[in-house]
């Protein structure tokens, strides 16, 4: 069977920020919640909003429409990874 016209299938718990704290400034409100400049999460990683996430026609998350290094924080929000590793060893040992 070709590949030519499967599609990849992306899973939306892989690109969910979980307990991602504030630490920056407030830059506005989305869904009656303050949306942070940026966010860290428990490793430490550090993202920086990128936007509202879009959504399909059946209301979920358009996960194709994301970039390299983004992930949504609930309510609906993108955020991009301020270090993106060249590396998957880059990624474990930095």
């Amino acid at each position: 069977m070709s590949s030519a016209g499967s599609k990849r299938i992306r899973h939306l718990e892989y690109f969910l920020l979980h307990d991602a704290k504030p630490t920056g400034p407030s830059v506005g409100i989305y869904a009656n919640r303050d949306i942070p400049a940026t966010v860290a999460d428990d490793f430490g990683r550090r993202y920086i909003f990128a936007g509202v996430a879009p959504r399909r026609t059946n209301g979920d998350f358009d996960l194709d429409a994301l970039g390299d290094g983004e992930f949504i924080l609930k309510p609906g929000l993108v955020y991009r990874m301020e270090h993106l590793p060249r590396s998957w060893i880059e990624a474990i040992f930095r």
